[in-house]
């Protein structure tokens, strides 16, 4: 069945991102950052299906070209926190044929992103546990002929963001019906819809890495819980709680989750900065030591030579006293 999934993020040197590094991951090329010299390589990635760029009428031609265009977005971005990239990751329908998704995506990249003067890079993605996916990247900046201008701050807006996840919906149910497939979404919550089951909570990328390789994750069991408690709820109803509930529940869980994840991640940063004290001190005892024994290896070799000095004095003196003896 087709489901709903229509993520937005920003990526930032700030957290560590790389608008050129994020482009060769999702199109599995080959990319050289000119800012920093770096060059990334995901050219042996294999579920990427296919890869485009999408350029609104103004953009300079040679921005078809991802390398060049992103590369265009580091050289206009100076600050070492500054916002390079916006990212939008919608799940596409199994019910629909490549071809038909990826007409889905060019008509809603090209009504919500393009139109509005954003240059867009899109990578269509099919995993192992078929799960169609396609990753879009946007650019920030107003562009024209000469290339990147000021910052757009009207996309940042949290109702276009809303707007942007509801007309996902609206896209992907209209192309459903244009292919006669009787599948729909919905962006509205569970308990909006009025429907009567507990959500199941993202996986992420790596529990999501773990499931395929057949790894139970905590996400997973979560999730595998809430689909069991999901069917005794329908084998007996009244013996089970209702939607609000439910979802309270799996909420308290999810965040039960994050807050044991939030705990073993400071666990580890506290054991790696005790470690890189201990390398620290350790690093300062060798030193202090070195020189100790630097110090009196430098004493001993001064008293051999002093020594070496004081035999011939002290030879001469008892020949003095021999000669003398012999005098008397």
């Amino acid at each position: 069945m087709a489901i709903y999934h229509c993520n937005v993020s920003v990526g930032s040197r700030s957290s560590g991102r790389s608008s050129t590094a994020a482009c060769a991951y999702r199109e599995g090329k080959k990319i050289t950052d000119q800012r920093t010299g770096l060059t990334h390589d995901y050219s042996r990635k294999m579920d990427v299906m296919e890869s485009l760029t999408l350029l609104p009428k103004n953009a300079p031609k040679s921005f078809n070209d991802s390398a060049i265009l992103w590369n265009a977005v580091e050289a206009a971005e100076k600050r070492k926190d500054a916002q390079l990239f916006r990212e939008v990751e919608v799940s596409l329908p199994r019910e629909q044929s490549h071809a038909q998704n990826k007409q889905l995506i060019l008509d809603y990249c090209n009504s919500q992103f393009v139109s509005q003067g954003m240059c867009a890079t899109v990578a269509f993605h099919e995993s192992k546990s078929e799960n169609p996916h396609a990753h879009i990247m946007l650019s920030m900046r107003e562009v024209n002929e000469e290339g990147f201008g000021k910052k757009c701050r009207q996309w940042n807006d949290r109702a276009l963001l809303e707007s942007w996840r509801e007309n996902w919906a609206k896209e992907v149910n209209q192309h459903l019906e244009g292919n006669h497939i009787d599948a729909r979404v919905d962006h509205r919550s569970l308990l909006a819809q009025g429907i009567e089951r507990e959500a199941t909570v993202h996986l992420g990328p790596v529990a999501h890495e773990m499931e395929k390789r057949g790894m139970p994750s905590e996400r997973g069991d979560i999730n595998r819980s809430i689909v069991m408690k999901e069917r005794e709820r329908q084998a007996d109803p009244v013996q089970h709680i209702g939607a609000p509930e439910g979802m309270r529940q799996a909420r308290a869980k999810f965040e039960e989750h994050k807050h044991k994840e939030k705990l073993k991640a400071q666990e580890i940063g506290t054991r790696k900065m005790m470690e890189r004290q201990y390398s620290l001190l350790k690093a300062i005892v060798d030193k202090e030591q070195a020189e100790k024994q630097a110090k009196l290896a430098e004493q001993q070799t001064k008293e051999v030579q002093q020594e070496k000095t004081d035999a011939p004095k002290e030879q001469e003196e008892l020949q003095l006293e021999k000669y003398k003896g012999l005098s008397l």
